[in-house]
């Protein structure tokens, strides 16, 4: 992602929610990265939209505790310690497969068609070794398996914990070995998905995102 891929080009109903969701892509894809203060006046221009849309979209981010907000509105991306990442790793193993399961047990065919799609795109990623491409697949598959799990309290909950470490799945992806072993794990579970079998998709996403935790506090105590 780069910084002109940021401007909102279209003038949606809710401006502050399209800024938004590219202020998180931008802090998932690197383009801001932990610890970076965010101007407002940069991200107004970035966006191509007023200081208002800007800042309500900056209390959206707070509240997800994506950045923080110091004293004369010194503005910052969040940083996760290790300790930080592997709790939210823990609950995400917590809720996460059982969504899923959910997910399985009650899903349409277009919604199926959906992580079909989506694996698919996944896997052109890899081949080109997209990883940011790869990495933004691999959160709106986890999205999709939220919002149709037929729990709103699962979906705000997921949704919260995966917004906390989306900047942190490049990171995992860096480990050496890492991007084929989780490529490997992501198949597990599209494929337990579409022979819907609940548990084994279930079991099959706590796998990975054990093993993605286990890269991720490797990488953060290294650094």
């Amino acid at each position: 992602m780069q910084a002109e891929d940021m401007l909102i080009v279209e003038a949606p109903t809710l401006v502050r929610e399209h800024a938004a969701r590219k202020l998180r892509d931008a802090i998932a894809a690197g383009l801001y990265k932990p610890g970076a203060r965010l101007v407002e006046r940069e991200l107004c221009e970035a966006l191509g939209v007023s200081r208002t849309s800007v800042r309500e979209a900056m209390r959206q981010l707070q509240a997800e505790n994506l950045i923080n907000v110091g004293p004369r509105r010194n503005i910052s991306v969040t940083v996760l310690t290790a300790e930080d990442a592997s709790d939210i790793y823990h609950l995400r193993e917590a809720v996460e497969p059982e969504a899923l399961r959910r997910f399985v047990a009650s899903a349409n065919a277009q919604a199926m068609k959906h992580v079909a799609t989506t694996w698919a795109v996944m896997r052109k990623a890899s081949d080109k070794n997209d990883m940011v491409g790869l990495a933004r697949e691999a959160t709106g598959l986890y999205e999709h398996f939220l919002t149709h799990c037929g729990s709103q309290v699962y979906k705000d909950s997921g949704q919260q914990l995966l917004n906390r470490v989306s900047y942190l799945r490049l990171t995992a992806m860096s480990t050496p070995g890492r991007l084929d072993r989780g490529m490997e794990e992501w198949r597990a579970i599209v494929e337990a998905v579409q022979r819907r079998d609940a548990q084994g998709a279930a079991k099959a996403l706590a796998v990975h995102i054990r093993n993605a935790r286990k890269a991720i506090e490797g990488n953060l105590k290294l650094g």
